[in-house]
């Protein structure tokens, strides 16, 4: 049964949505939204135990590795999949004008008004942007026309989010074979770093689309396999963890004399999250992955190669790298310890309001630094770290789980229902 499944998820055939007769409704999966909760984690712990003096402007704590324990970029890079996941599973249908604006529709009302939302937060955070950065913000033009708000640096990748957000039209028109649109992308991405002349934005669009249309096709190929099996889910979250901390194609590309001292945000380097991004979200949303052997082989010989090159030229003792050597070595010990994938389901809740987490958490965080009256000690950080999370997702809670289905349920009714 196994061998007919994947012979189902077939690479060179094209992207198309389900028929009505081989659709099947998707229920809820915990297991992906506590994937979620975790990414958005370990964004906002980068955030605050990552960098210094953002929480507090005269104190930030220091304790051994607090820099190794999350994988923030990854992280970005598992919610373009998820992304591109949740379009595939809501956009089944055949393509249509009216299904189109119906997508488009929906896809506002899910996005925009928690966006305006943070943005109003971020200028009162930090009221020291220009108009023209505060208008092309509210139009999603970070990178390509406009600077970054200064009180809400991580919206630039709801710019690419929207980006994507249309491309997929395009994917559900015309239903392109996989492989040529896979390997044109890639393409793209490589000429990005390779020609310095090349438009740095577009070869971001196309590293990050190749994760978007991973969750896409997955979406649009998923096919029950019974009870989901266990899986050595701790090995696979050090293994992402010590590779975004390795970085080892960025590596490898620098020491070949191919560095680049610009690029986008997003790039040809981060393929080396593919392999352990695939593991990872085909176990916990308990999918057949082709190619399995081979992305294993990649996700574990990799970190495994790098780490033990640092060690023949005598660098695995820094801090950075003794850490990412711990975490692959455990990673490896741990491989036979399996678990049920839905484990990860106990990060569900911040999953399902981690959209509010990520826009909001630092213009939060801005108006507790500039704002809380103690600073400079251990117990003030604590308070205001205290203050930040309660707000932070208190906030989020508000908009995400109240006021989110009360605008959907009106749109529906008043908009939707009329197209």
């Amino acid at each position: 049964m196994h061998k007919n499944i994947l012979s189902d998820l077939d690479l060179r055939e094209y992207f198309v949505p389900p028929d009505s007769k081989t659709r099947t409704k998707a229920s809820y999966n915990y297991a992906l939204e506590g994937l979620r909760g975790l990414a958005a984690i370990w964004v906002v712990y980068a955030h605050v135990f990552g960098f210094k003096y953002e929480l507090d402007p005269t104190y930030h704590p220091t304790f051994p590795f607090q820099h190794y324990f999350h994988a923030a970029h990854g992280g970005i890079l598992i919610f373009f999949v998820l992304s591109g996941y949740v379009i595939g599973l809501t956009n089944q249908a055949p393509f249509s004008r009216a299904n189109a604006i119906r997508y488009l529709l929906r896809r506002f009302i899910r996005l925009y008004p928690i966006y305006l939302f943070c943005i109003i937060l971020a200028v009162l955070a930090s009221p020291h942007d220009t108009w023209k950065t505060v208008l092309g913000n509210l139009f999603f033009l970070q990178g390509s026309v406009s600077a970054l708000l200064s009180g809400n640096g991580v919206l630039w990748t709801l710019h690419y989010e929207v980006i994507y957000y249309f491309a997929f039209l395009a994917i559900w028109y015309f239903r392109p074979k996989i492989l040529p649109l896979v390997w044109s992308t890639f393409i793209v991405a490589c000429l990005g770093w390779f020609i310095p002349s090349f438009p740095q934005l577009l070869s971001g669009y196309a590293a990050g689309w190749l994760f978007w249309l991973f969750g896409l096709w997955l979406a649009w190929n998923r096919q029950g396999v019974g009870e989901p099996p266990k899986v050595p889910l701790f090995t696979y979250l050090l293994l992402f963890i010590a590779t975004d901390r390795l970085g080892t194609v960025k590596f490898i590309l620098d020491s070949l004399g191919w560095a680049r001292s610009s690029s986008s945000e997003i790039n040809l380097t981060d393929i080396t999250y593919f392999p352990i991004c695939a593991i990872l979200f085909t176990a916990v949303a308990n999918f057949p992955c082709p190619g399995r052997r081979v992305l294993k082989l990649l996700a574990i010989g990799v970190p495994l190669a790098h780490c033990s090159y640092l060690l023949a030229i005598g660098n695995l003792f820094e801090p950075i790298t003794w850490s990412i050597a711990v975490h692959t070595v455990l990673a490896v010990a741990l491989i036979r310890w399996r678990i049920e994938s839905k484990a990860i389901a106990l990060f569900a809740f911040i999953g399902s309001i981690s959209y509010g987490i990520y826009v909001l958490h630092m213009p939060i965080l801005h108006l507790v630094a500039n704002h809380f009256p103690w600073s400079g000690y251990p117990w003030s950080f604590t308070l205001r770290l205290l203050v930040w999370i309660t707000l932070t997702i208190g906030l989020s809670y508000w908009l995400e789980l109240t006021i989110q289905p009360i605008l959907k349920r009106w749109f529906q009714k008043s908009v939707l229902d009329r197209i």
